[in-house]
């Protein structure tokens, strides 16, 4: 950086930055933004976001960023990108000039980096600022202010954490805030924006691409109810002085959390809450995942993960804490509120042990280079998957090992004590701060802290789970917690509502492949486990299957077809294309239809069912359990 521009961003007083984005645009796709900066005469740098808190990778979307202006009282200056910063434009600003000006369009598209940015539809709009801003290189996100403003398309409504200054018409303008809580504080806006009262100071807003979309089901605004008691009552006291669920709902967005401190930015497809047999099936951790980041990733975060500014590098290695126990914490308070029924809550955890069991790149990746890898990780290709194993494991995974230290603290205490007594201590008891802050810690104080639960060498247990290769997966905490994880012919409603969903045939356990039941790519190979009869019979990603012993390929077809070899010993018989060609394959599917289950161990206590009951009500009843599962 020139010593002009070290000077401009030491210089920042209030309202030092000013950024106004016009979003009348957003159904075509396009964001106009004008940002103001303080500004001395000389070289001078100033930089668009990369690496974005919650997204663990250097994924700005730069390439979304067209039609640039820099300008100086008016005129226009030259400016050139940097030649290896890419996120970083050099200029040279005349004399006598303090501000300076930079106009910039951000328009809609995939981002090739793994970012979808800007999101939004014709009838919805998911703002982030770190897509619509820049600011002075070596500006420090918690110090320099900024003075924002959104003008929405006419008649829509909107929900975020940020708080308001003024509105005229469909103008926005929001209180000064630091670069980092503007960063950190999205805005969810639509034409069919409804906010729902959840308890004190926190909020549901939801925007749909229709309003029967935006119209939730009284099971889930409950469950959302039961949730903000929930995580205060597993974590002690709240970090935020207000709290907004922000929830995009459309079929052209799929599914994303990013977690914030004061809010969390949700999106599902369309009908995800119009219907409980959606949520709670699909994904019912969504919103509890990204809760519990308030106090696991926000008000605590690793060091790491904590750099002064949107540039620098991010270390990543503490992410099966950071997001490893959240996932456990997630998927505990889910079940907690009631957004997901215990039952329902087993078969999630049988398949997430299960997917883990069966990965062939257990036999040379452990989960800590899974979390050291991240920022490429999530940018992993679904061919051979589990092969390579992803950044989504040691959410996975992470499930499984946090579980264990919840299990071998209640072992340890006599069920005096359990995980949730760490959480309180992590998220400080009931101490509740009146603004949001930021702790940090490395791994000696995650130890330290759950020696002060009890004393046990917590170091050498997540060195053997987080550090190892191991060739199964750490399946402790189910074992101790009173199940088993077996396989059955049955596959349980959540599993079948999933496969439904995202419109695959999940036969993993069976043969080891996933297979595609979608349209135009109906029975091309996903994926192919290497270790399984699919890939031993010569089966790829990609490859199609075109008939199944003789007979033109479905999904029913397969199934009846493995039902019908079930202990058998002539060959399963595919006719498959790859490419051009095609080719007869065959197959053993001795074994049949499998899918993963938890079973009852009655010779140990059934710790699980303590763990995901809920700490602030009395649920109802469940249902009794369908024959077979």
């Amino acid at each position: 950086m020139s010593c002009a521009g070290a000077a401009a961003a030491q210089a920042q007083g209030p309202s030092a930055l000013r950024v106004v984005v016009d979003a009348t645009q957003t159904p075509q796709g396009i964001y106009h933004v004008k940002v103001t900066m303080p500004a001395t005469p000389g070289e001078f740098t100033f930089v668009y976001p990369k690496w974005i808190p919650g997204y663990h990778g250097p994924v700005g979307p730069i390439e979304e960023v067209v039609s640039l202006h820099v300008l100086a009282g008016g005129a226009e200056l030259a400016w050139r990108r940097d030649l290896v910063d890419f996120y970083a434009v050099h200029t040279t600003v005349p004399a006598g000039v303090s501000r300076l000006e930079v106009d910039f369009d951000v328009v809609a598209g995939t981002s090739t980096n793994g970012q979808i940015a800007p999101v939004g539809t014709s009838q919805l709009a998911d703002i982030e600022f770190s897509n619509l801003l820049v600011y002075p290189q070596n500006a420090t996100a918690q110090d320099i202010e900024v003075d924002a403003s959104v003008t929405l398309p006419a008649g829509w409504t909107y929900g975020t954490s940020l708080p308001l200054r003024s509105q005229t018409g469909n103008t926005l303008t929001f209180a000064p805030a630091t670069l980092y809580t503007l960063v950190d504080s999205p805005i969810l806006a639509g034409a069919h924006e409804r906010e729902f009262p959840l308890g004190a100071n926190q909020f549901l807003d939801v925007a749909a691409d229709s309003a029967e979309g935006a119209d939730i089901t009284p099971k889930f605004l409950a469950g959302m109810k039961h949730l903000v008691a929930e995580g205060p009552a597993l974590y002690g006291g709240k970090h935020y002085r207000r709290y907004h669920f922000l929830l995009a709902l459309s079929d052209a967005i799929g599914y994303e959390g990013i977690e914030h401190h004061e809010s969390s930015d949700n999106r599902a497809p369309e009908k995800y809450a119009a219907d409980d047999s959606n949520y709670s099936v699909q994904l019912a951790d969504l919103l509890p995942h990204e809760y519990s980041h308030s106090w696991n990733g926000k008000y605590r975060r690793p060091r790491g993960l904590s750099p002064p500014d949107f540039q620098q590098p991010e270390k990543t290695d503490l992410l099966w804490v950071y997001e490893g126990m959240n996932q456990y914490n997630g998927e505990k308070l889910a079940a907690r509120s009631g957004l997901i029924g215990f039952s329902a809550q087993l078969d999630d955890l049988a398949l997430s042990a299960a997917t883990m069991d069966v990965e062939s790149g257990r036999d040379w990746r452990p989960i800590r280079d899974t979390a050291d890898a991240a920022p490429f990780l999530y940018l992993t290709p679904r061919q051979y998957g589990q092969l390579r194993r992803s950044a989504f494991d040691f959410y996975t995974e992470g499930t499984l090992i946090w579980l264990d230290a919840d299990v071998t603290i209640r072992r340890l205490t006599h069920d005096a004590k359990s995980l949730d007594d760490f959480c309180s201590l992590w998220g400080n008891g009931d101490d509740e701060t009146s603004v949001p802050v930021l702790t940090t810690y490395d791994e000696g104080d995650v130890i330290a802290l759950l020696n002060r639960v009890v004393p046990y060498d917590w170091t050498t247990f997540f060195n053997e789970r987080i550090a190892t290769v191991a060739p199964r997966a750490p399946l402790g905490g189910i074992v101790g917690g009173g199940y088993t994880l077996t396989y059955t012919d049955h596959e349980s409603d959540l599993e079948k509502g999933r496969d439904a969903g995202s419109k695959l045939d999940d036969e993993r356990f069976s043969i080891g492949a996933i297979i595609s039941t979608d349209g135009a790519s109906d029975g091309s190979i996903r994926d192919v486990l290497t270790a399984s009869p699919a890939f031993r019979a010569g089966l790829a990603p990609d490859m199609r299957i075109v008939a199944v012993d003789g007979r033109r390929w479905s999904s029913d077809v397969l199934h009846d077809a493995l039902v019908r070899h079930k202990g058998g010993t002539t060959p399963l018989e595919l006719i498959v294309s790859n490419g051009d060609f095609f080719t007869t394959v065959r197959l053993d599917a001795h074994e049949g239809p499998r899918y993963p289950h938890l079973v009852r161990n009655p010779s140990v206590p059934d710790e699980l069912a303590k763990i995901y009951s809920p700490r602030t009500y009395v649920p109802s009843p469940e249902p009794s359990a369908s024959p077979g599962s």
